[in-house]
């Protein structure tokens, strides 16, 4: 993550944390292998915590709602 001099580096740090709490919530335990063999999952989190840069969401529950739905209704065609 890039920050420039405006920016607050705990602001920064904490977001990485939430991120990855988020990550290790959805995938259980997270590790590398489950970001590099679901890497559109990850990045489908992160895109509901950021829009265009700026934090859009930071409720664990709201940005974990849509992909839950997504992967059940996946489940459900299938």
């Amino acid at each position: 993550m890039g920050v420039d001099q405006l920016e607050n580096e705990l602001g920064a740090l904490e977001l990485i944390h939430m991120i990855v709490e988020t990550y290790d919530a959805y995938f259980s335990n997270v590790c590398e292998l489950d970001i590099m063999f679901n890497l559109e999952k990850a990045h489908m989190l992160v895109d509901e915590v950021l829009i265009r840069g700026n934090i859009a969401e930071t409720c664990r529950r709201n940005i974990l709602e849509p992909i839950v739905l997504l992967d059940q209704t996946s489940k459900e065609k299938n």
